[in-house]
């Protein structure tokens, strides 16, 4: 079903099809004075304020009092706002999130994109979303759906490569242990081949040795 269809009261042509998402660049395309007319949808109810300049319209059947979605819905509808329709993906912890390898959630999510983009704080929970520029183009992706409509992930093997570049060390928990249950899914000859298409075969042999320990 359309964004359009799925959020009442909000002009369809203010949403960064195909999601729910709006800014002020987007709401500019018939409102004259935008941020006035942003305010006022949300005062309406019809849209939430995710951040300064991002908004989302509530879904149907949602209610704008009890709709907060999770970091990760909020961090894929940031990738398409910032980069346009596939043009940002989530990647890292938040990856790990996705894909059920990461139990808890985290105050910070994680984006990437073709360029450069400043940190964004959250304003509907208290959370940050960081931005890291890499080329997606280059990248094992995944399709997303989300509550404020498609988005990208980074697959289960580029995310262990992601967040098996650094080495591991004590305290760091929760990247070590999205990496070990990951790699429980993983298919080892797809790994292995996309780490050598990436140049990450150091960040493999990281992985595989936590693996190994693990066992």
């Amino acid at each position: 079903m359309d964004t359009a269809q799925r959020a009442t009261g909000v002009p369809p042509e203010i949403l960064i099809r195909p999601t729910l998402m709006i800014t002020g660049r987007s709401a500019a395309a018939i409102y004259r004075q935008p941020a006035a007319e942003l305010a006022r949808l949300a005062r309406a109810g019809v849209i939430v304020k995710i951040a300064h300049g991002y908004y989302a319209a509530v879904p149907t059947g949602r209610q704008r009092d009890d709709w907060i979605p999770s970091l990760e819905t909020l961090s894929a509808g940031l990738a398409t706002a910032v980069f346009g329709p596939g043009g940002g993906a989530i990647w890292g912890l938040s990856a790990a999130r996705v894909h059920g390898a990461l139990p808890r959630a985290t105050a910070t999510g994680y984006v990437l994109g073709p360029t450069q983009h400043r940190d964004i704080e959250l304003s509907i929970r208290s959370a940050r979303v960081e931005f890291s520029k890499r080329d997606p183009a280059r990248l094992d992706l995944e399709y997303l759906a989300t509550e404020l409509g498609p988005s990208l992930v980074t697959s289960i093997h580029q995310t262990i490569l992601d967040l098996s570049t650094r080495p591991f060390e004590d305290g760091e928990t929760p990247r070590a242990d999205a990496v070990r249950a990951l790699m429980e899914r993983a298919d080892l000859d797809r790994l292995a081949g996309l780490a050598a298409n990436v140049r990450g075969r150091t960040a493999l042999a990281r992985a595989l040795r936590l693996a190994r320990h693990a066992a």
